[in-house]
């Protein structure tokens, strides 16, 4: 049995850059229609139960890798996408990182770019985190870092009346994080788009520079599902958009490569005091420097421990500390090196394996700018108070005094060498830029080659942003709209839980 759909607009992808797109098109006048492999999740279907809200709202239950195993790449996969799973960080893109941009031939015009991140921050209300949310480690980690000249900044969030109950990570039980599935998609559907949630896209038919029609696959039914519009918009993220045009056999040879990261790992310092830095927000403070970013991630336990180094019985005496404990995420902007590509695997056994496979390696550079930032993250754990550090390596490494830090150069000799490393922030794969020869999309968006197929997502970002992408996805899909739907923008968005939530205040007061 097959199901048909017609519509003006088809989005693929519901996260950061597919949320932002389906609003503008029915707003119009147009008809749109957002398709997403995952579930549409209420806050009352998610809880606190960490093993069970990964294995189902995380692609791959969580345990998506690199074909070396030595790395995992976290995605969402629900509507909302990974934004369900961000703690609501909001970076905007750093101004080297626009130009280096623009030197590749991706123009973001800097004050459209500016106007799109206002109309952004104005519907998901980001601001300051509050003190009262900061967790008890908080004001230790913040000391420590001033402590070693790297200044402790305080992140801007998406939060409406936050608990602070620190289970991010596995999605808002109480519907307080500004996440697309509470914000961009509910707009949408207010304006009339359609939601097919549990629908996964298998290939984009096309002939002679047009897109005719997705085939797709009911997840729950297996039943077959075919959709035409007049434009498609691909927006599955930086591994599923261009793994969706290599299943489509466009752009091989272009699609899936230059891919990046913001990559990482954790450092943890125990103390001889409980911290109980659980109870409060998970991310508080950060410092970010041209060739690292620390992050403060205080994570719940099981997620904590999956990170955790040690083997056996020393990791289970670490996690009986676990109140004693506090966590630097230290992240690295990769260079453009990795691949998304159709392997063995798929190729002969479609059937059984249609999966892409992920190929990334650090380099040299790389590794030396993520051990300096361990290095900068231990020392500020010791100036802190903490009693002991433990870096993210598979060889155990113990720092108690700042000289030991030196230990982390025969400890961190590769990739391979290390604990818990991964991203949740994969960039690049159908990278925006002015050069037919390597760049999948055009400056207004589109696929090459095709008329009415265009990209919506961190998959367009010619190197990594450095910093958190989530805010910059969405200030970017924002901008696309003028090109993809051929619409302009309102200056200014009255929509969305903080805008009704000021209108119940003005109404009160």
């Amino acid at each position: 049995m097959t199901r048909e759909y017609r519509t003006e607009f088809a989005i693929v992808g519901s996260g950061a850059g597919g949320g932002r797109v389906p609003p503008h098109p029915p707003a119009a006048g147009a008809r749109a229609l957002l398709l997403e492999r995952g579930p549409w999740l209420h806050p009352k279907d998610l809880s606190h139960d960490e093993p069970a809200m990964i294995a189902r709202l995380y692609k791959d239950g969580g345990a998506q890798t690199n074909n070396d195993a030595d790395m995992f790449v976290l995605q969402g996969n629900c509507v909302g996408g990974s934004t369900v799973l961000t703690n609501a960080v909001c970076f905007r893109m750093p101004e080297d990182v626009r130009r280096a941009f623009l030197q590749r031939g991706f123009v973001l015009p800097q004050a459209e770019l500016q106007q799109s991140y206002a109309r952004v921050e104005s519907v998901l209300g980001v601001e300051p985190l509050a003190e009262e949310l900061w967790n008890p480690a908080t004001p230790l980690l913040a000391r420590g870092l001033d402590a070693v000249g790297a200044p402790a900044g305080t992140f801007q969030k998406a939060l409406l009346h936050c608990l602070g109950c620190g289970y991010c990570n596995v999605g808002c039980r109480y519907g307080r994080k500004l996440d697309a599935a509470q914000t961009w998609v509910p707009m949408a559907v207010r304006h009339g788009a359609m939601v097919l949630p549990d629908t996964e896209v298998l290939r984009i038919e096309h002939r002679r520079g047009t897109v005719h029609q997705m085939l797709c696959r009911d997840v729950t039914t297996g039943e077959t599902v075919r959709v035409t519009a007049d434009r498609f918009v691909l927006a599955g993220g930086a591994i599923n958009t261009p793994e969706l045009l290599l299943k489509s056999g466009l752009h091989r040879g272009r699609a899936g490569k230059r891919t990046s990261f913001n990559a990482g790992a954790i450092v943890f310092g125990e103390f001889d005091e409980p911290l109980d830095g659980f109870d409060g927000d998970q991310m508080c403070v950060h410092h970010v420097a041209d060739r690292f970013v620390i992050e403060q991630i205080q994570n719940p336990p099981v997620s904590l421990a999956l990170t955790l180094p040690g083997w056996h019985g020393d990791h289970a005496e670490r996690m009986q500390r676990y109140r004693h404990l506090a966590a630097l995420g230290v992240l690295v902007p990769t260079l453009p090196s990795g691949e998304v590509f159709l392997g063995l695997g798929h190729r002969l056994l479609r059937r059984w394996f249609d999966h892409a496979d992920l190929r990334f390696r650090m380099s040299p550079f790389e590794l030396s700018a993520f051990r300096d930032g361990c290095r900068t993250a231990a020392l500020a754990m010791l100036a802190a108070g903490a009693r002991r550090v433990y870096a993210p390596c598979a060889q155990p490494v113990r720092i108690e005094r700042p000289e030991h830090v030196d230990r982390l150069d025969d400890a961190m000799r590769h990739q391979r060498d290390l604990v818990g490393f991964g991203s949740s922030h994969p960039q690049g794969g159908a990278c925006a830029g002015s050069d037919p020869e390597q760049d999948v999309v055009d400056q207004d968006f589109r696929v090459r080659g095709l008329r009415n197929l265009f990209v919506a997502d961190a998959s367009l970002f010619p190197q990594s942003v450095r910093v958190n992408p989530m805010l910059s996805i969405m200030a970017v899909a924002d901008h696309a709209v003028r090109a993809i739907g051929g619409v302009r923008p309102a200056a200014v968005i009255q929509e969305g839980p903080v805008h009704e939530a000021r209108v119940r205040a003005g109404r009160i007061a």
